[in-house]
């Protein structure tokens, strides 16, 4: 689903920017707090289409790609949604209902 999602946003951003080349790369497993866990890169004519396919991309991925992230801290664990695509959906995902993820944050009990 996300890979999907992924690839209609670089649909969107061809459509809408003149661009050469666009590339996103989103890291899976372990990413370390500071590290970069997206990868956005575009290539114009013009600076700025470069610029504003960059800042869409990246913009509709934490708005609209179903990606969840277990945060790990000294004293527990918890898997979180990005707020972006909460505000986008109205928190009407069936995580936000307390269906399928984990709403909000959940804590992980045990470990």
């Amino acid at each position: 689903m996300a890979r999907r999602r992924l690839a209609a946003i670089l649909r969107e951003a061809r459509a809408a920017h003149s661009l050469r080349r666009l590339a996103v790369v989103h890291r899976l497993g372990t990413v370390l707090a500071g590290e970069a866990s997206v990868f956005v890169a575009a290539s114009a004519v013009h600076r700025a289409d470069a610029m504003e396919a960059c800042r869409y991309v990246i913009d509709e991925i934490k708005a609209s790609v179903p990606i969840w992230k277990k945060e790990v801290y000294d004293d527990g664990e918890v898997w979180k949604e990005n707020r972006e695509f909460l505000d986008r959906t109205g928190g009407t995902t069936p995580a936000a209902k307390g269906g399928c993820c984990c709403g909000s944050k959940v804590r992980v009990q045990g470990s």
